[in-house]
């Protein structure tokens, strides 16, 4: 294993990050949207979360149309997710690095460097509250989300309903 590990990440204009027992899943997903419609999906597995691999993620995200990053946690008011944040940090870095234009020492050795057009959108998803399980059409849905015509909404959760039809008068 790699601190990270890309899947079809050579041509990919839009990305699933995440980490764990979805990978398998997304992987699968990202070779039916290809052979299917076409979309150029990669997948990005962060298999080492400390010390966080940004060195190595930056030169994976760069010039990606977006990234749906995807975790099977919640944290109710925080500004981002645990994943998302450090993805966030990270490209921050990377674009840090860019604005030092090479000129004497990069602020952050070892990091990619970002122009401010190489910075993919971000989405941040979460999954799996509840025991619920992952779905293919849950990872469908946060690729449509980021395609041109999608709702591109920056926080999403995916296989869970919180709103249905009363079962009964009382609700």
């Amino acid at each position: 294993y790699g601190r990270v590990m890309g899947y079809r990440m050579d041509d990919a204009e839009y990305v699933i990050l995440g980490q764990g027992s979805m990978i398998v899943q997304a992987e699968a997903v990202a070779d039916y949207l290809r052979e299917s419609r076409k979309i150029k999906v990669g997948v990005v597995n962060v298999t080492m979360f400390r010390p966080f691999p940004g060195d190595l993620l930056g030169p994976l995200l760069k010039g990606r149309k977006g990234v749906a990053v995807l975790e099977r946690t919640d944290q109710p008011l925080a500004e981002d997710l645990p994943l998302m944040r450090e993805v966030r940090a990270t490209l921050t870095k990377c674009l840090e690095n860019g604005l030092a234009g090479g000129q004497g020492d990069l602020p952050y050795e070892g990091y990619a460097s970002y122009a401010a057009t190489e910075m993919p959108r971000l989405y941040s998803g979460c999954f799996g509250l509840g025991s619920r399980d992952l779905q293919p059409e849950a990872l469908i849905g946060a690729v449509e989300n980021m395609l041109p015509e999608g709702a591109k909404r920056r926080f999403f959760y995916l296989s869970i309903d919180f709103v249905r039809d009363p079962l009964n008068p009382k609700d």
